[in-house]
Order: C-alpha cells, then sequence, then structure tokens
C-alpha cells in the first residue's frame, strides 16, 4: 500500500509558519527568483552573478554620471567624502603636473545629473617649493575645514630631509614658464565611459563658475643668444586627451602679471560659451566659440558670429568658401601692451600714451567632406566675391565706421605661392585703429635716416597737438595644421 502524494507547500503556507522577518524575506527571494524552495544550485549562482555584473555594467556605460553621484553620495552619508576628494585630488595631480585640491565636499546634483566639485585650487609652481597661498585664500580653505598645507599634492617634494632639495637644485630648476593659483568656486562635470573607451576623456561637458586668482609671468624670459622654436612647444596628442562636447564659463577673474616690470592688470569672462573644446585643439576651439564675453584691462571684448545688414550669417556660409565665421572686437586697449608684444627699440617704442581699437573677422575652412558635396556651387560664390572684393568700399568691415581715406595696408605678396597651397586655411581679417597716440621722437635714432628723421618730428607734433585716428588693416592666412596642439597665440 503506497502512501499518498503529499501537497507541496505554497508561498503563503511557509510565510505563516515563518518567524521572522529574515525568514519571510528568504522566501520571498526565492520565490522570486526560482519559483521553488529547494536549494540554490551552481546554475543559478552564475545566472545571479551574470545578471548582476551586466545590469551594472549596463547602468555603469549608460548612466555614468549617475553611477558616480550615487558612489559619493554613499560616500558623503558615510563620512568618507574626505579621501574620495584627496584621492582623486592625488590622481589628478599625478596625470596632469598641475596640484589640483579639492574641497571634502562633492556633491551630486540630481535635477541636472551632474556632479558638483566645490572650492577647487589649481596651481602651478616650481616643484622644489609649494604653491604659495596668500592669506586670504588659506583661511578660506581652513574655514571650510581643509587643510591645504597637509595635503600630499601641496608636498611635491618627500617628508623626509633627505628629500628635501637643496639650494642648488632650486638653482637649476627651469622656472621660465607660466606660473598660476585659481580657486574655482564650482566645477559641474558629465561623466561618459563610452567616450573614455573612445579615448576622448570621461568628461562629457563641463561648467565652471567663480575662478579668482593670478596668472604670474614674470619668471618668464627671452634669450636671444638662444632663440626658441614655438612650433616645439605644440602639445602632442596623446590618448584619453581631454575632449569636451560643451563648455561654459562664468564669472572668471584672473589678475595677470607680466615679466620686465609690466604693470599688472585683470582679465575677466563673464560668459562663454564653448560648443566643442578639445586639448589638442585648444586655442582654435576657443576662437570657434559661440560667444564669449569678458574684459581685459578694463576693456570691454566680445567675440561673437558676425551679422551684416544684407545677408543673414547662415546665407553667407551657405554661399561662401566657409563653415564659420567669428567677429572678435575689442575697444579702447591701452598701447602699452601693443608695446611690450614688439621690440623694445623701434617707433613702437616712441608711442608715450594712447588706445588702439580693433575688430578682427575670423573665417573657418569648410569640413572637407561637406565642400566635395557642393564644389560647384563654391566656385560660383569665389567667383562673386572676388568681384566684390575688388571694390574698397565693400571690403570694410561693417561693424567699423567709414573713413575718409583707405586705411594703410601691407603691401601684397607672392599669388602664386599662395594659390599652390590648397590646404585648408583660417583667414583673419584685422582692422586695428590707433587714436590719441602721443610720442616723444629721441634727438638720434638709427632707426630713420637724415631725411626721414626730418620729416617725422613735424608728424608726430601734429599727433600731439590733435586727436589723431592711424587705421591699419590687413589680412593673415594660416594652414589649419598650424592650429594642431597650438595653445596660444604664439605657437
Amino acid at each position: 500500500m503506497s502512501l499518498p502524494h503529499l501537497p507541496r507547500p505554497s508561498r503563503d503556507d511557509l510565510l505563516q509558519v515563518a518567524t521572522g522577518f529574515w525568514a519571510r524575506a528568504r522566501i520571498r527571494f526565492k520565490w522570486f527568483t526560482i519559483k521553488s524552495f529547494r536549494r540554490f544550485n551552481a546554475d543559478d549562482m552564475s545566472a545571479f552573478i551574470t545578471w548582476f555584473v551586466m545590469s551594472q555594467t549596463l547602468w555603469i556605460f549608460v548612466g555614468t554620471t549617475t553611477f558616480f553621484s550615487v558612489v559619493f553620495a554613499t560616500a558623503n552619508s558615510l563620512q568618507l567624502q574626505h579621501y574620495i576628494a584627496r584621492a582623486i585630488s592625488d590622481y589628478l595631480t599625478s596625470e596632469t603636473g598641475v596640484t589640483i585640491i579639492f574641497e571634502s565636499a562633492i556633491v551630486p546634483k540630481w535635477k541636472d545629473s551632474r556632479i558638483s566639485f566645490k572650492n577647487v585650487f589649481i596651481s602651478r609652481r616650481p616643484q622644489t617649493s609649494p604653491p604659495p597661498l596668500r592669506e586670504v585664500e588659506r583661511e578660506g580653505f581652513v574655514a571650510e575645514g581643509y587643510d591645504v598645507s597637509g595635503h600630499p599634492a601641496y608636498h611635491r617634494v618627500g617628508d623626509n630631509e633627505d628629500d628635501l632639495p637643496t639650494s642648488r637644485q632650486a638653482e637649476e630648476e627651469d622656472t621660465n614658464y607660466t606660473m598660476f593659483d585659481l580657486n574655482v568656486d564650482s566645477i559641474d562635470v558629465t561623466l561618459s565611459l563610452w567616450r573614455w573607451l573612445d579615448g576622448k576623456g570621461l568628461v562629457q561637458d563641463a561648467v565652471i563658475k567663480g575662478v579668482r586668482g593670478t596668472l604670474d609671468r614674470r619668471s618668464v624670459y627671452w634669450d636671444p643668444d638662444n632663440p626658441l622654436d614655438p612650433t616645439a612647444f605644440r602639445h602632442v596628442a596623446r590618448p584619453g586627451d581631454l575632449e569636451l562636447e560643451s563648455l561654459q564659463l562664468e564669472d572668471v577673474l584672473v589678475t595677470v602679471y607680466q615679466p620686465d616690470g609690466f604693470r599688472p592688470y585683470t582679465a575677466s569672462i563673464f560668459q562663454a560659451d564653448i560648443k566643442c573644446f578639445r586639448k589638442q585643439w585648444l586655442f582654435y576651439d576657443f576662437l570657434c566659440a559661440e560667444n564669449i564675453v569678458g574684459q581685459f584691462d578694463n576693456c570691454l571684448f566680445s567675440l561673437h558670429k558676425p551679422q551684416s545688414i544684407g545677408r543673414t550669417t547662415e546665407k553667407d556660409l551657405k554661399d561662401g568658401d566657409w563653415g564659420r565665421m567669428s567677429r572678435i572686437r575689442i575697444d579702447g586697449v591701452p598701447v602699452d601692451h601693443v608695446q611690450r608684444a614688439t621690440t623694445a627699440e623701434g617707433p613702437i617704442s616712441w608711442i608715450t600714451s594712447g588706445k588702439v581699437d580693433a575688430v578682427l573677422d575670423i573665417k573657418f575652412p569648410r569640413d572637407p567632406a561637406d565642400a566635395s558635396l557642393n564644389a560647384i556651387l563654391e566656385e560660383i560664390a569665389d567667383a562673386i566675391s572676388t568681384s566684390l572684393a575688388s571694390n574698397p568700399i565693400l571690403e570694410r568691415i561693417p561693424a567699423q565706421r567709414g573713413l575718409a581715406k583707405p586705411p594703410l595696408q601691407a603691401p601684397e605678396g607672392d599669388k602664386s605661392a599662395k594659390d599652390d597651397n590648397d590646404q585648408p586655411r583660417v583667414v583673419i581679417d584685422i582692422d586695428l585703429r590707433f587714436r590719441d597716440l602721443k610720442a616723444a621722437v629721441p634727438l638720434f635714432t638709427n632707426d630713420l635716416s637724415y631725411v626721414n628723421n626730418a620729416l617725422i618730428r613735424p608728424i608726430v607734433g601734429f599727433m600731439n597737438g590733435n586727436r589723431t585716428l592711424i587705421p591699419i588693416r590687413c589680412r593673415v592666412a594660416k594652414d589649419l595644421s598650424d592650429f594642431d596642439g597650438s595653445w596660444t597665440v604664439s605657437i
């Protein structure tokens, strides 16, 4: 006689006999996963591990910023934000060679899907000495509870006395570079692991607000006996270089100290919107910005798309041979900045006071892939632009006032050499206007001949007695390859 078949207990039956919370949670988990109450076998465990790993991997790839936000939020709740900030600071300092110190507050912005780094200190100083913080800066970090002096990135040498640099090493260290100390209120970033795997860096876009500090170039010098090639200092592309899809700057103000005892002045950016910002094409992307508004030595400047009364910018770009146009305008720049950029001898050094108004129209080449599709239209547009360029009245930049006589222009070079170069070029039309100039001609100078020395004095006397305007117009064409690795105007 066989025993009767016992009914299999259901989930509700087991929940009724459970004695505690963990027992009921175990019963519910097993029923949710395998619909049974047998023991987990190897297949079940491998399925759980695979599901967990794949889900977390997909989360990291799709929502990299959200993943790190959860990590930082968890660290903040466990009072571990100080150690995470120090670890990130040490990593960035070792990778960039610039001292970067974060305050312990790393705040996730869930609404904007960003991560915000508060009170960031960035410094570049000689290796033999720590960056000298001003008292106001030091007190600010101490007030926030963050000791800058004890940070390992702040002390770039060892703690032992044997590792300390000697006076001879300090003297031999090359300090012929620009130093800076900057305090940043907040840096909001969006992260993307896809871009990091593609070699474009982990940061997708960034918003930087509230920058204050100094830019010190007093240690920079020029040795005429050993001239340097500026192109040798261009940045060399490396995998993982920073490539941002967008960069926004707000409220940037730095004090600039120039060499040779030049007076300190301020440079600021009120608002900047840069659509693409790449480390390899830093200067080029800065010129291609959507808009930048700021101040240079108390002179307002702006970088924006040019406008004309007759045609819109989109039509000009459609019919022309250019992919983009930008305009830089700055008024009332003291002439001593122009003097400092030239040699200490010659007619420029005779000017004692004056101002310079500048308008630069920059034309960027099209993408070669797009240019091949509109080759016929471009040839027609080139013919029309050539006929219009023959009229000196239409050559005037619309943003500038008309002149009674044509401005001074540099003599034209060899046109045949220009036509042979088929490389894409960046063309810059420069309109300079020197106004209210005052000058003092030395009694004896070798820069002028005897006749020119006699003719220049009444001209200078007229300039000193009247408010004069000297317009200069020129054009600069540079190959697009010259901007590869360039970070400044000089390189």
